[in-house]
């Protein structure tokens, strides 16, 4: 991905965060003055499940996710790389999962109505074949410069 998709990814993921926290903020004031938005807690559901996708992808991309290196830090320099290979192929295979029973995740619920809000309820699992493909994308790079 280039240097422009980071910034695109990182400002999507920001604006996610802030349209959450305004979100819950704005429903929180709401049912204190005794008015409550009934949408709010529902959209704030869907923004919270985006923004963790969102913080999956950019944490994919910079390689900050959380590893257990103890059986790699211990291998000889020959065998860290096809080890570190195989690793990011079980992940792009894990992507390719995500990408198959996403879509058909999103086939069964399209005709299902969100409660309270005017989409579909499939609304909620469109972000999941995009991570599939980035983390397929990121592992290939990942396992080529492992090699």
């Amino acid at each position: 991905m280039s240097a422009f998709a980071d910034r695109a990814l990182r400002g999507v993921a920001a604006l996610l965060l802030l349209s959450l926290l305004a979100t819950v903020f704005f429903g929180v004031v709401s049912r204190q003055i005794g008015a409550p938005l009934a949408w709010s807690d529902e959209l704030a559901q869907y923004l919270l499940v985006w923004t963790g996708f969102a913080g999956w992808m950019i944490a994919s991309r910079n390689r900050s996710h959380i590893r257990i290196t103890v059986l790699t830090d211990r291998m000889p320099g020959r065998l860290a790389g096809p080890l570190e290979a195989a690793t990011q192929i079980i992940v792009a295979l894990f992507g390719a999962a995500l990408i198959w029973h996403s879509i058909s995740l999103i086939r069964r619920n399209w005709d299902v109505e969100s409660i309270a809000l005017p989409v579909t309820a499939a609304f909620l699992y469109l972000p999941v074949p995009l991570l599939g493909a980035t983390l397929i994308l990121q592992s290939a790079t990942d396992a080529a410069a492992a090699l």
